[in-house]
């Protein structure tokens, strides 16, 4: 499999802010076909608090996003694109809006442009768009169902209620800290080698800021600090997902659940599931934890994907 990285602009002109910002991406394609333009694409979200793409190697930086596009450019008689990257804020895309400022609905800016790149730079003639997002990605995913960008959406271990899932991201003392202070502090895994998140308040307990972090001696688990408008949007309406999915002459959707899932409870993908609008199909994996940990529960997640995507 060959990788690259590049950059995706996400233009003034499409932001609720009037200001440009870069995505740092990857893009995967199978060793034997290195083209300019390609039959089909897969892009996948990744959730929150994370990240797809090492921003200072040209590797994966989650398991999922490497699984995915290992098992998409291997797809017998078809050549593929595969494409994911790191939501504004995450370092490697951090240049232009720090982790302290995000919002899911900036996330959903930077994935319709991520959607467009796609279209506009990587295929070729009637080539299809498929949207795979996982956790705060399957929220994106299904955010995006209405907006006509992607041909087929799959949503793992998503969501309908997000006052529901407020709860599920942040813990009781995050949501008590960002309701007193207007700002709480933030857990973030960084995977080796990766710089700190740019221009923010770090803490290494949650409780008190550090100034002693460098990128040489971070360790895997900082804190970063969150501004309180990112919880906000979880109550807000402003992030409808019932209206996402229900509507008419939307793209098929997959969802996908673990039923041992205890971060965001097996109920919640019955719940999307039962409100989207057909074309629609469920798939249950029993004993299937959020991250689809076993290989064989995400091996059956990827033989789901292939399938509802081999149907448009």
């Amino acid at each position: 499999m060959h990788l690259r990285h590049v950059c995706i602009e996400v233009p003034a002109t499409e932001t609720a802010l009037g200001s440009n910002r870069k995505l740092l991406a990857i893009v995967a394609t199978s060793d034997a076909y290195k083209e300019h333009t390609y039959d089909d694409a897969m892009v996948y979200l990744h959730g929150f608090p994370d990240m797809s793409v090492h921003p200072t190697k040209v590797d994966f930086a989650s398991r999922v996003s490497a699984k995915l596009a290992e098992f998409w450019v291997h797809q017998n008689d078809r050549n593929n694109i595969f494409v994911t990257f790191n939501f504004a804020g995450v370092p490697g895309s951090d240049n232009e809006l720090r982790f302290t400022d995000k919002l899911i609905s900036i996330e959903v800016e930077d994935t319709i442009a991520v959607c467009k790149y796609i279209r506009a730079q990587l295929l070729r003639g009637n080539g299809k768009v498929h949207t795979v997002g996982l956790s705060t990605g399957a929220i994106l995913g299904a955010l995006l169902r209405d907006k006509h960008m992607s041909d087929t959406i799959t949503v793992i271990a998503g969501l309908l209620d997000m006052t529901k899932g407020v709860h599920f991201d942040f813990t009781k003392n995050q949501l008590e800290q960002s309701e007193q202070r207007g700002w709480c502090w933030k857990e973030f895994y960084l995977v080796e080698s990766c710089p700190l998140p740019k221009n923010v308040e770090l803490s290494l307990d949650g409780i008190h800021s550090t100034t002693e972090l460098t990128d040489a001696n971070a360790p895997s688990k900082i804190f970063v600090r969150l501004d309180k408008d990112y919880i906000d949007e979880y109550y807000d309406g402003s992030l409808n997902i019932l209206n996402s999915v229900s509507g008419s002459g939307l793209p098929p959707l997959l969802v996908i659940h673990g039923d041992a899932d205890t971060d965001v409870p097996y109920a919640n993908g019955e719940e999307i599931f039962a409100a989207a609008a057909e074309p629609k199909t469920f798939l249950s994996i029993p004993g299937a934890n959020h991250m689809l940990s076993n290989s064989k529960h995400l091996k059956k997640a990827l033989r789901a994907i292939g399938k509802h995507v081999a149907g448009i």
